[in-house]
C-alpha cells in the first residue's frame, strides 16, 4: 500500500484524472454539440441532472465515508476487508431502492417518460458505482491505476462515440458512449481489489456501526447534490431543451475548471484525516495552507482568462448556434472561484474534523438562494439568469464556512497569495488587451489563437506572481529553475 505516496505524484494522477473526467467530454462536445445540436445536448444534460439524485440516494454517503473508514484501517488487511463487505452490503441495499424509485418515477411523471430511455441508461453508473470502490483506492492512495484505468475507457467511450454517433436522433447512443467513458473502468475495481482485501467470509460483521457517519455524509452529499443539479433541472421544467443546452455548454467549462481546482484538496483528504486524527495540528494546518495558496493562485488565474476568452472558447467548443452561452459562461465562471474555496473549507477543513453538519448547514443555505433566484431570473433571463443565481448562492456557501471559521482563517488562509493572485490575474489580462488586436487580426486558426492567448496570460501571469513575492508561486519557480539549473 502507498503509505509514504508522494503528494506530488497524487495531485499529479488525480489532475489527470479529474481533468479527464471533464476534459474528454469537452474534447468531444465541438462534434457532439454539431451533430445532437443545442436542443439534444438539452436533454442529455436534464437526464443526468434528474438521475444524479437517484445516484445520489444510491451511494448515500459512501464514496466520501468509505475514504475516511478505509484510510484509518488500511494497514489491517482483515478490518480493512470487514470494512469493505459491510459498505458493500449496505451500498448494494440502497442501489436497489433507487433502481425501484427510478421507474417508479418515470412511471408516475409524465415530464419524466419523455426521457425514459435515457434516464435508464444513467441510471446504470448507479450499480457500477456500487460495485466499483473507488472509495478504497483513494482511500489506499493508488491514484496512478485510478487513473490508467480511467483513461484506457475513456478513450474507448470516445471512440464509440465516433462510431456510433452521427446524428440528432443518436442521442440515447450518446448517453451510452458517456456511461462506458465515465464509469465502464470501474467493473475493473472488483479484480484489482483482491490485491488489498479478502473476499471470503471473516464474521463479526456490523455494518449497523457505519450508518450515523454515512448519513452524515449523506446530508453533505444530499446538500450538495441537490445544489449543483437544481439549477439544469429547474431549466428544464421551466424552459426548454435548447435552453438548457445552453447553459450546459457553459457548466461544462465550469466544472472542469472547478474540478482541477479542487484536485489537491481531493488528494490531501486522506492525509489531512490522518494527520488530524493523530493530533498532528501543525502538519494539518501547514498542508491546508499549502492547499488555500494553491486554490488562490489557480482559481483567479484560470477564472480571469476564461473572462476573457469566453467568445472564441465557446464558438470554438460549440459553434455559432450557441453565441447565447457567451455571457452565461463569462458570468459562472465566478462561481469557480468560490467553489474552490468551499470545496476546501467543506472538505479538507471540516470533514477530517467530523464537523460535516456546519458543511451541510452551507450547502442548504446556499440551495435556497440558489433555488429562490432561480424561480426568480429564469423565467425573465433564462440560462443567464440561471448562472447569476448559481454565482449568488456559491457566494452564500462561502460567506457561511468563513464566518464559521473565523477563528481558523489564518492557519488555513494566506490573505497574501489572495491578494497577490488577483493583482497577478488583473495585470496578465491587460496584458492581453494589450496583444489582443494582434492576436485577433493574426491568420491564425481560431484554437492557435487561443493557444497564443494562453501562452501569453500565462507567463505574464507567472511573472506578476513571483514579482509580487506569492509564496507558492516562487517555491515552484524556485523549484523549477534549481532542477534545470543543477
Amino acid at each position: 500500500m502507498q503509505n509514504n505516496a508522494s503528494i506530488k505524484k497524487n495531485l499529479l494522477m488525480n489532475v489527470i484524472l479529474t481533468g479527464s473526467q471533464y476534459i474528454f467530454p469537452l474534447i468531444t462536445f465541438p462534434y457532439v454539440s454539431r451533430v445532437l445540436l443545442a436542443a439534444g445536448n438539452g436533454q442529455i444534460n436534464f437526464a443526468q441532472s434528474i438521475s444524479s439524485y437517484f445516484m445520489l440516494f444510491a451511494s448515500l454517503g459512501i464514496p466520501t465515508y468509505g475514504v475516511r473508514a478505509c484510510a484509518i484501517v488500511r494497514e489491517d488487511r482483515d478490518q480493512l476487508s470487514r470494512t469493505v463487505h459491510e459498505l458493500l452490503f449496505i451500498n448494494t441495499v440502497t442501489c436497489i431502492a433507487a433502481t425501484i424509485s427510478l421507474f417508479m418515477a418515470i412511471a408516475f411523471v409524465p415530464k419524466l417518460q419523455n426521457y425514459a430511455a435515457l434516464l435508464v441508461i444513467f441510471s446504470v453508473q448507479t450499480w457500477l458505482t456500487c460495485i466499483g470502490m473507488d472509495w478504497l483506492f483513494q482511500a489506499l492512495e493508488d491514484y496512478s491505476y485510478i487513473t490508467k484505468r480511467s483513461l484506457i475507457f475513456k478513450v474507448i467511450g470516445i471512440l464509440l462515440m465516433f462510431i456510433f454517433v452521427h446524428s440528432s436522433e443518436d442521442v440515447e447512443k450518446y448517453a451510452v458512449t458517456i456511461v462506458i467513458g465515465s464509469s465502464g473502468s470501474l467493473v475493473l475495481n472488483l479484480i484489482k481489489s483482491r490485491e488489498y482485501i479478502d473476499y471470503r467470509y471473516l464474521g463479526g460483521y456490523n455494518p449497523l456501526r457505519h450508518l450515523k457517519p454515512i448519513l452524515t455524509m449523506f446530508g453533505l452529499s444530499a446538500a450538495w447534490t441537490l445544489y449543483t443539479n437544481v439549477d439544469s433541472a429547474m431549466l428544464g421544467f421551466m424552459t426548454s431543451d435548447t435552453e438548457v443546452g445552453y447553459y450546459g455548454a457553459a457548466i461544462k467549462i465550469k466544472t472542469i475548471l472547478a474540478s482541477t481546482i479542487s484536485a489537491l484538496g481531493t488528494v490531501l483528504l486522506p492525509r489531512l484525516s490522518n494527520y488530524y486524527l493523530n493530533n498532528k495540528t501543525d502538519e494539518f494546518y501547514a498542508l491546508l495552507r499549502k492547499d488555500g495558496q494553491f486554490i488562490s493562485v489557480a482559481a483567479f488565474g484560470i477564472v480571469f482568462f476564461f473572462i476573457y476568452n469566453a467568445e472564441p472558447i465557446i464558438l470554438f467548443l460549440s459553434g455559432e448556434e450557441y453565441r447565447p452561452a457567451i455571457p452565461v459562461m463569462q458570468t459562472i465562471m465566478l462561481a469557480v472561484i468560490f467553489i474552490g474555496y468551499s470545496t476546501m473549507l467543506g472538505n479538507n477543513v471540516l470533514v477530517p474534523q467530523k464537523r460535516e453538519t456546519i458543511t451541510i448547514a452551507a450547502t442548504l443555505v446556499g440551495f435556497v438562494f440558489l433555488v429562490a433566484f432561480n424561480a426568480l431570473l429564469i423565467p425573465v433571463c433564462g440560462a443567464f439568469g440561471s448562472a447569476v443565481a448559481t454565482v449568488i448562492g456559491e457566494a452564500v456557501i462561502v460567506c457561511f464556512e468563513l464566518i464559521y471559521l473565523r477563528r481558523e482563517l489564518k492557519k488555513i488562509l494566506c490573505l497574501k497569495s489572495v491578494i497577490t493572485s488577483v493583482a497577478s490575474a488583473s495585470l496578465a489580462v491587460l496584458v492581453l488587451l494589450f496583444f489582443g488586436n494582434a492576436i485577433e487580426l493574426s491568420n491564425f486558426s481560431l484554437i492557435a489563437q487561443l493557444l497564443m492567448s494562453a501562452c501569453i496570460y500565462c507567463l505574464a501571469y507567472a511573472i506578476f506572481l513571483s514579482i509580487m513575492g506569492e509564496e507558492l508561486s516562487v517555491n515552484i519557480l524556485n523549484n523549477i529553475k534549481n532542477k534545470f539549473l543543477i
